[in-house]
């Protein structure tokens, strides 16, 4: 009895210090995911069924996480985007949303639950991401498809494993291609640029090439076939682009991380 009594000490000791951990990327968000998942099933159960079962999902994943042999650096990343993906679900459920009515939520039989392997994808991949300002995005991911019953499991696996490929420039760019108008970047493609092409400029554009490869832009119908055919003013987000987008609450990204990017393709 007293066995059980410490194991459940310590795990709930472990998830707090992980979450606190986590406070040089999450910042603000650590309060709230403390008093969603480390505030036991009754924090989390004033928030009705729904909240219970997130916070049932991501404190699953998160002992797990916490009994693990990590880095300073693992711990640090891996808190943070478990504090903001509970933070953003406590704020939405406090607003009046509901999650999913699927069975997201729902172990099948021996197995876990969609939920907690698209939350313990998401932990993974952002365990080892040297870009810890992509970290933010991957938090909002896990939240966003806990309230989205048109994102099955394997498509949440789809986007997670792509957001983990795409560096956080390439992020930007989607948000870019949202906000376009804001900005005067270049019309035509740069078949006809003269004088050579700048480091600054060509690792941009094959950035884009890169999201146009993947499907997740388009240039305005044009068919591109290197980076000489990237048509800025025409960059569009499309198919899992948009979807990342929403999910990932890129519209959120700082205009200023913008700025070096519209300088270059302008």
């Amino acid at each position: 009895m007293n066995k059980k009594s410490n194991s459940a000490e310590d795990k709930h000791n472990g998830i707090r210090h992980l979450i606190n951990t986590g406070a040089e990327i999450a910042g603000g968000a650590v309060g709230g995911a403390l008093g969603f998942l480390a505030g036991g099933p009754v924090g989390a159960a004033l928030l009705g069924a729904g909240g219970a079962a997130a916070a049932t999902a991501l404190r699953h994943i998160g002992e797990e996480a916490s009994e693990r042999l990590l880095g300073p650096r693992e711990q640090v990343r891996i808190g943070g985007v478990l504090a903001i993906a509970a933070s953003e679900i406590r704020q939405r459920l406090e607003k009046g949303e509901s999650l999913r009515n699927d069975d997201f939520f729902e172990p099948k039989g021996a197995l876990r639950s969609d939920a907690e392997e698209v939350a313990e994808s998401v932990l993974l991949k952002s365990q080892r991401e040297p870009e810890e300002r992509k970290l933010p995005y991957m938090g909002n991911l896990f939240a966003a498809v806990a309230f989205d019953s048109q994102i099955s499991a394997q498509l949440a696996h789809q986007i997670t494993k792509v957001a983990e490929q795409l560096t956080y420039r390439q992020l930007c760019i989607l948000k870019l291609a949202t906000v376009k108008e804001s900005f005067s970047l270049r019309a035509d493609d740069y078949r006809n640029h003269g004088g050579g092409f700048a480091k600054e400029l060509y690792q941009v554009l094959y950035e884009c090439l890169d999201l146009y490869y993947r499907g997740l832009i388009n240039f305005g119908g044009e068919v591109a076939f290197g980076p000489t055919d990237v048509k800025p003013g025409s960059l569009t987000v499309q198919g899992l682009g948009v979807d990342i987008f929403n999910l990932m609450k890129l519209a959120s990204i700082p205009e200023s991380d913008l700025t070096p990017i519209t300088a270059q393709l302008k």
